[in-house]
């Protein structure tokens, strides 16, 4: 049987946070505004923020975090897109297991946990923060992040481009079609949007790129610690000349459009030689193609340090 939920006001009570007359002319305004009972207590001044947002995490059984006491990694708002965490006042944390550890505002917000169940493919790990803690620290966060070059251009220059490319139209399919390996001299919008997605996947050490033809857009997903990251979306015309350009680099023949096909590209990024293993599917909406991550600074482990018995490593050799 599920255990039922203290109401907010109960706890608040109990632990002596406020009194019985107050909590009782809290509730009455709540229901003539609209407003939720720990809101109206807020604006009353009868408790403050931080008071309501502990209230609330034990109210749903959530372990409160507060944003001035812990070390949010540097990189942790690349784990959800940059739109999701605005919109929803979220901040991830980190990704372990296959679950996503997220700072969230409201437990009551139901869509916001779909929404970022469903983008990003993966169960989440809840912790409650106060809202305006959360909302203080994305904007420092994010404005420090675009003070960075680097970091702008991974986060920025996927959709610049995109832009650009819808504004040239069909002309880059023509161009892609014609584009080869080697003689483009990193010149066009198509070629540029390609290595972007390579050079974003790299520094967001993913093992996987998927390219995935949508209705209205392509979508493109990183994994990242066996987590799919939907991450940017390519106009819909831009997906021939995309798809085109990958299966150029790979070896594969382009105007095969019906049949599974593999390929290989070697490239060098930050003085390292990687590989991808590339793979070509068809679809409904078009074939979708899936780029496999070879790092040579992957880990490796031998079969001595599988933890064999020496008679037994002996014997396997």
């Amino acid at each position: 049987m599920t255990k039922k939920r203290r109401h907010l006001g109960e706890i608040l009570y109990k632990a002596g946070l406020v009194k019985k007359e107050a909590l009782i002319e809290a509730i009455k305004t709540s229901k003539s505004s609209n407003k939720r009972v720990g809101e109206v207590l807020v604006d009353q001044g009868l408790i403050d923020r931080e008071t309501l947002t502990k209230a609330i995490a034990k109210q749903f059984g959530l372990k409160y975090v507060d944003l001035d006491q812990i070390t949010v990694p540097a990189d942790a708002t690349k784990i959800i897109p940059e739109d999701l965490i605005k919109r929803y006042t979220i901040l991830p944390l980190s990704v372990t297991n296959g679950r996503v550890k997220l700072i969230i505002s409201d437990p009551m917000d139901l869509d916001m946990m779909d929404s970022v169940r469903l983008r990003l493919n993966s169960e989440l790990e809840c912790y409650l923060a106060n809202p305006t803690k959360i909302r203080s620290y994305i904007e420092e966060v994010l404005n420090e992040q675009g003070g960075s070059e680097e970091d702008d251009r991974l986060r920025h220059s996927i959709d610049a481009t995109a832009q650009e490319l819808a504004e040239v139209g069909s002309e880059l399919q023509a161009a892609a079609m014609r584009a080869q390996e080697g003689d483009d001299g990193d010149d066009g919008p198509i070629i540029r949007l390609v290595n972007l997605i390579i050079d974003t996947a790299y520094h967001m050490r993913a093992s996987d790129i998927h390219i995935e033809p949508m209705e209205d857009r392509v979508r493109i997903r990183y994994r990242v610690d066996g987590v799919c990251l939907e991450k940017d979306n390519i106009p819909k015309n831009m997906q021939a000349p995309l798809v085109t350009r990958f299966k150029i680099l790979s070896g594969m023949d382009i105007a095969e459009k019906r049949l599974p096909q593999d390929g290989r590209i070697k490239r060098e990024i930050g003085g390292q030689d990687i590989d991808f293993r590339v793979s070509s599917l068809p679809g409904n909406h078009g074939p979708s193609v899936v780029l496999r991550i070879l790092r040579p600074d992957a880990v490796n482990i031998g079969i001595e340090s599988l933890g064999f018995e020496q008679d037994n490593y002996e014997v396997f050799q």
